[in-house]
């Protein structure tokens, strides 16, 4: 696996190259690297762990943007006082468009020509993932046109369009994936690094893909809960079906390169006390009673000072002022696991897994269908499995879990389950996933109807504007971010394209204009 993992660094290397020089290439000299020698095993591996760069790349912003961390770095900084700018948001834009959606339709082709159905069903998994998660990060985005040869000032495309193609791709690539291949085709586990080549596993990838889209929609005219839990049946349901991206130590690989990009990412980013509070069941409505129990999750995803063990505190963006906490950044210990100094977070390891999509934010989906439909005994099932699920991921010991769940610090009485309690748990399994962004703008934080925060009826208790909130941004205490902002590379080379799409693009107050399924209801 080590060697397998290292070769994705050559391998990416080589085609991002190729992609970049695809205008000089004359003719397909097997000795000389083109975007059509490479065969589909060998393409496969950096589409993977480019695609997971800038999910996972995505993933950190939304986690600043939703409080789950904060940081003291200029870009962390503005993200967590939701000052969104372009230069905050640029780098997932890159790694998808430049080192992975580039590279997919050439894959596409290589596997046509050699009937390997399965990396055919897989890149456009991948494809229709990418596209529809890094518009509902953006809310528009080049799609229709971002690849048409020679066309360097692409449209816009809102992401209601990109939900109606991308619907339809994820439909033909199980249709692939269910297909036999030609017996000369690679087999997919020779260059399947999130599944190992096991095709009924990317089927249940596409599906849940789907449940997940189709549950954002959840204050539009098109969302459809028995469409959803259809779905659900045909997605992950174990720890075992999710999709989890293995990173690599430098120390193993010899390439910081391998390392996880939440251990690069947060280097100076810290936990806040709205995340801790949630792991520690300190909220307005938490389960409690006469049996409660500490979260076996805790010491996993809250640090410890080293060597006097002592848990760290939380930084309250209720307190911080505009100049952040830079100076005061030693009160709190660091994500990154360093020997001597912090316990870190198991999402931070060097070598950590990179969870993509679980089989717990399926179970939490499915416990905020039924909670919705007044099924509070299968929604609290539902509940209970997605806590599980994440505890089994994070290799909680099976006794712990066991423990936990029948102890007072979850929900046991069904008619006591609030929708809050579902989603906070949601919120605590999607750590530095761009999914929390998503829920907490479709939940309306911890808003009333009035748009103001409200601590009694709101959803996600404790989150509450920072006091260093970007006031030219959002002036009013009923304001919110809704969206990132267009990144850069659009701005300083097509910004034509994005004004036709949306004028308001260039607004100060674009970040917290609702994209398409963020409805105000």
């Amino acid at each position: 696996m080590m060697k397998k993992l290292f070769s994705i660094v050559v391998i990416a290397s080589a085609l991002t190259m190729s992609s970049c020089d695809k205008w000089l290439d004359v003719n397909d000299n097997p000795n000389n690297p083109n975007t059509k020698v490479p065969t589909v095993d060998l393409r496969l591996p950096s589409i993977i762990a480019r695609f997971a760069e800038g999910y996972e790349s995505g993933g950190t912003r939304a986690a600043l943007i939703s409080q789950q961390i904060a940081g003291t770095t200029a870009n962390n900084w503005n993200l967590a006082r939701w000052n969104i700018t372009t230069a905050a948001v640029n780098w997932p834009y890159q790694p998808w468009y430049i080192y992975t959606a580039n590279n997919i339709p050439d894959l596409i082709e290589k596997g046509e020509e050699t009937g390997a159905y399965h990396y055919i069903g897989a890149g456009k998994i991948i494809w229709a993932w990418g596209f529809t998660a890094f518009s509902d990060l953006y809310g528009m985005l080049p799609y229709e046109e971002a690849f048409v040869g020679g066309n360097m000032t692409p449209k816009y495309d809102q992401g209601d369009l990109v939900y109606e193609k991308c619907l339809v791709i994820l439909d033909e690539a199980i249709a692939e994936l269910q297909k036999t291949q030609n017996p000369s085709a690679p087999l997919l586990a020779k260059g399947d690094y999130l599944y190992d080549g096991d095709p009924q596993k990317w089927i249940k990838l596409a599906y849940g893909i789907k449940a997940r889209l189709l549950n954002h929609l959840s204050k539009t005219d098109r969302y459809d809960a028995q469409a959803i839990l259809d779905l659900l049946d045909k997605a992950p349901k174990t720890a075992l079906e999710s999709a989890l991206y293995q990173y690599q130590d430098r120390a193993e690989s010899n390439s910081l390169v391998t390392e996880s990009l939440q251990f690069q990412n947060n280097t100076s980013n810290r936990l806040t006390t709205v995340y801790i509070n949630y792991i520690l069941n300190n909220y307005t409505g938490a389960p409690t009673g006469g049996a409660n129990m500490e979260d076996p999750r805790a010491d996993l995803l809250i640090p410890r000072f080293l060597p006097s063990n002592v848990r760290t505190p939380g930084v309250d963006m209720n307190e911080i002022p505009d100049a952040g906490f830079g100076s005061t950044i030693s009160l709190y210990a660091g994500l990154r696991p360093v020997a001597g100094v912090s316990t870190g977070s198991t999402y931070v390891d060097a070598g950590a897994k990179g969870l993509l999509l679980t089989s717990a934010e399926m179970h939490f989906i499915k416990a905020e269908v039924l909670f919705n439909q007044n099924n509070k005994t299968a929604a609290l099932a539902a509940y209970k499995d997605g806590i599980k699920d994440h505890m089994e991921i994070l290799e909680v010991p099976s006794a712990s879990i066991t423990q936990f769940l029948a102890s007072t610090s979850v929900v046991q009485d069904a008619n006591a389950l609030t929708l809050s309690q579902i989603m906070i748990q949601k919120y605590i399994a999607l750590s530095y996933s761009p999914e929390v962004f998503n829920d907490v703008r479709r939940l309306e934080y911890c808003s009333d109807a009035t748009g103001k925060y409200n601590e009694a009826t709101g959803i996600y208790k404790g989150l509450k504007r920072p006091k260093a909130v970007f006031t030219l941004a959002l002036p009013t205490d009923d304001v919110w971010p809704r969206r990132f902002a267009v990144a850069s590379y659009g701005i300083n080379y097509n910004l034509q394209s994005i004004i036709a799409s949306d004028a308001d693009a260039i607004s100060a107050t674009y970040t917290t204009k609702r994209i398409w399924w963020d409805v105000k209801k």
